[in-house]
């Protein structure tokens, strides 16, 4: 039997994300080791700003997809609209960006950012266009193109910025991590025509003439980009705050401003970057779900519906849990082989929980979105970023608490939104109820993992060889796999 074509583009999808994120884990480090802590600080704090100006247009690459798998006639229409107006506003948006550069640096509170900021300002041009182009073709469940094109970016893009920063590092970390910075808009560019090729090639196979187009009005799909945009530029809208909030607390706390930013570099641009790794996994479930449950829902096929939820929440619920533990028992090793230093194994310590609540949040806004519910997944991150301002306000200026307070504030946000999303669920259509009753055969793996994880790291070692970390990590992934592939992603079949 071969395999379906569901999960044939899970598989693609999960393995251009984890290629993606691999490439870009393998960027950072080696950035982090040429630059050290407050390059890598710098770095973040530049991006957490690119990042929340994205933001603004990330609902109209997920609308456009779920307009196109509603109907695939509009849906190009409405692409070739709104990829007219990204051009012209991306130009303007690009330019005042340039041309207030040090402006901005000031306002982030470091006037070394300028040249970082200037270096990000051409890839807001370009990059929205690229993210239009992939929604337009997830919803023509291409997702070979898409996953091409991503790792071709990714690719490029850390190939160019450690070229440039390690030329350039003689004239300072703030110049030579700035000037790197322009290898964003030179991956996207050149993923852009790898991505304008592929489509050429393949257009024949776009199924534009398949079932009759539903009725899509002007209104839904602007109301449908704004409360998508609206809910995923909170997390890069709290980012921002992080990057804003964090290093002025810190100076608060006694801290130089070089320390500062040293100790912003050690939570955001390594320990986060780690635990959210795992994430990846479900990141590529979700993405996928998205245009198959829109369509489930939309033809009133409510035991398949159901059916793709409850798996799919499933997966999340033991991907989580067990990366968690890993993450748990194993962050000093994952500290000082993955960025040579023990600066960063607390902070992953303390944020292990994030696969598993991350997980639930992730799944949990794609079923709400695919039932026209866009107001409660917006709530709940709003709720979540309220809580964790006030934490980072009060906890992180405390002496002593910096990571600690910082590390709470992250979690405090992903708990509250997941929290709001999976109450509403218990309350739709979805039943949840199919996800409890296994439950204590997932406990009784998990743990029997547990126990082998405590077993395989004697107390007297507070660092375990490379070459056994390795080994271990090879045969839990594995062990896990094969569990949830069995308990849950089989059902695909």
């Amino acid at each position: 039997m071969g395999i379906p074509r569901l999960l044939n583009q899970f598989i693609i999808r999960a393995g251009a994300m984890f290629i993606v994120k691999l490439i870009g884990l393998a960027g950072r480090v080696i950035l982090t080791r040429i630059v050290g802590a407050e390059g890598i600080g710098l770095y973040q704090i530049a991006y957490s700003f690119y990042g929340f100006i994205l933001m603004l247009t990330s609902g109209l690459p997920t609308t456009l997809a779920i307009a196109t798998a509603k109907a695939p006639k509009q849906g190009w229409r409405i692409f070739k609209v709104v990829f007219l107006c990204l051009i012209l506003s991306g130009c303007v948006l690009g330019l005042s960006i340039f041309k207030n550069s040090a402006t901005i640096g000031q306002l982030l509170g470091n006037p070394g950012l300028t040249y970082a900021i200037r270096s990000l300002a051409p890839s807001l041009w370009i990059v929205p266009l690229l993210g239009l182009i992939r929604g337009y073709l997830q919803g023509l469940k291409q997702i070979g193109i898409i996953a091409l094109s991503e790792i071709a970016e990714q690719a490029f893009r850390t190939v160019f910025m450690l070229l440039i920063v390690g030329q350039l590092l003689s004239l300072g970390v703030e110049r030579a991590v700035g000037y790197g910075l322009y290898g964003t808009f030179l991956g996207a560019f050149l993923s852009l025509i790898i991505m304008i090729a592929c489509i050429s090639l393949k257009k024949a196979e776009f199924p534009l003439n398949r079932a009759p187009d539903q009725l899509l009005t002007t209104s839904w799909f602007v109301n449908t980009s704004l409360a998508i945009s609206a809910t995923r530029l909170l997390i890069p809208f709290s980012e921002f705050l992080d990057a804003l909030i964090i290093p002025d607390r810190l100076v608060a706390a006694g801290n130089s401003a070089s320390e500062a930013t040293a100790i912003y570099g050690v939570i955001y641009g390594m320990a986060v970057i780690v635990v959210y790794a795992p994430t990846l996994f479900i990141g590529a479930l979700s993405h996928i779900l998205t245009s198959q449950i829109v369509a489930e829902w939309q033809q009133g096929n409510q035991r398949k519906f159901n059916s793709l939820c409850n798996t799919a929440i499933c997966t999340c619920w033991l991907w989580g849990g067990l990366t968690s533990l890993f993450l748990f028992f194993y962050s000093d090793e994952l500290s000082y082989y993955i960025f040579h230093s023990d600066n960063a194994s607390n902070v992953i310590r303390y944020l292990s929980p994030i696969p598993l609540i991350v997980g639930f949040r992730e799944i949990s806004t794609s079923i709400l979105w695919a039932q026209d519910n866009r107001k409660n997944p917006f709530m709940g991150i709003l709720t979540g970023i309220v809580c964790s301002i006030m934490v980072q306000y009060f906890l992180v200026a405390i002496p002593g608490y910096e990571y600690k307070g910082a590390a709470l504030a992250i979690l405090l946000l992903e708990t509250m939104a997941s929290i709001w999303n999976i109450k509403v669920l218990f309350f739709s259509k979805v039943n949840l109820k199919r996800v409890v009753k296994p439950l204590l055969c997932d406990l009784t793996f998990g743990i029997c993992i547990l126990l082998g994880m405590a077993l395989s790291t004697p107390p007297s070692e507070n660092i375990i060889s490379l070459w056994r970390f390795l080994c271990i990590g090879v045969l839990f992934f594995a062990v896990t796999g094969g569990y949830i592939y069995l308990r849950c992603i089989r059902k695909f079949l």
